[in-house]
């Protein structure tokens, strides 16, 4: 839905533009901090957006597509050829040799998985702009090795022009600042989409994160990641509608009723350094695990609210 995309775009744009409007307003530290903030999360969108254009997603039309997953890679300093390279091997090889987005087949030993989720945690983004063109050149075919390369001589080329004529402060306020809410955004919905599952079952390997609407519009509906892999050619404004639709056929997921949740759980585990899948549901028994108090909650109660919170 074009319709769809353009309100998500300017939705993100104006979140933006009020929080560049604070930072250039005001010298008050506290409005100057929110000003970033806003900004930070109207980045966010972009490692999302960008995401949706690897699965074609942004637009109909194939170049259409490709140049807005460039524009949105653009700012991230992320090749979107590069990024679809290596996001794909992360869909069809998932848990295998070539999937790089989950570390357990890579590592084997749970003293270096536990130290690749942190390093995740605390410098994913990094890792991610570092090491996403050598994994793609590594892997890619050779017509695309070349637009790899097209691409990054433009970004650089970008970065240097940025970089020379822009006043440094300005690339600090509205570039860099906001971009260090966006990688720690990112980190967090990374780690929780894949950390602590079974890569040998498709429905373990990824996680639901319930979210609030707010939650929910800031990550574009990524928290619903199991329903992502199951249905990769879904655009994320539908992960909802699916997640409605399936939940309750599914024999077995991934579940965390929110990121604080899985968070508790996750250092949980760490203490014990615990590989075994956090969040696990029972779907076919209709029920809920909610490890916080121990009990659960019949599923068809979880299934009326989420229906009536949501007109399919």
């Amino acid at each position: 839905s074009a319709k769809k995309r353009f309100l998500e775009i300017t939705s993100f744009l104006t979140l933006y533009l009020i929080g560049a409007f604070f930072v250039y307003q005001y010298n008050s530290l506290t409005i100057r901090l929110s000003g970033i903030l806003l900004m930070g999360l109207a980045l966010n969108s972009l490692g999302i957006l960008i995401h949706d254009g690897l699965h074609g997603l942004l637009a109909k039309n194939k170049i259409c597509n490709h140049i807005l997953s460039f524009l949105c890679g653009l700012p991230l300093l992320i090749s979107s050829t590069a990024y679809r390279t290596t996001h794909t091997d992360h869909h069809f090889e998932l848990g295998r040799k070539l999937d790089y987005g989950t570390y357990k087949q890579h590592l084997g030993n749970r003293y270096l998985v536990w130290s690749a989720y942190f390093a995740q945690l605390l410098m994913g983004s990094v890792i991610y702009i570092i090491f996403i063109p050598i994994l793609a050149i590594k892997s890619a075919a050779t017509k695309t090795r070349i637009v790899i390369l097209a691409e990054y001589l433009i970004i650089v080329a970008v970065l240097f022009v940025c970089l020379t004529y822009v006043p440094m402060k300005l690339i600090l306020y509205y570039w860099l600042y906001p971009s260090l809410i966006l990688m720690v955004l990112s980190n967090i919905r990374g780690l929780a989409s894949h950390a602590l599952g079974d890569l040998d079952d498709i429905y373990l390997s990824s996680r639901t994160v319930e979210a609030s609407p707010v939650t929910a519009f800031l990550f574009l509906n990524e928290n619903y990641h199991l329903e992502h892999h199951l249905f990769p050619q879904i655009p994320s404004y539908n992960l909802k509608k699916v997640h409605v639709l399936i939940w309750h056929r599914l024999p077995r997921a991934l579940y965390s009723k929110s990121y604080l949740e899985f968070f508790n759980s996750f250092f949980k585990s760490a203490l014990t350094l615990s590989l075994t899948p956090c969040g696990f549901v029972q779907a076919a028994d209709k029920q809920v695990d909610y490890s916080d108090d121990n009990s659960k909650a019949p599923y068809q109660e979880k299934e009326s609210k989420i229906i009536e919170s949501y007109e399919l």
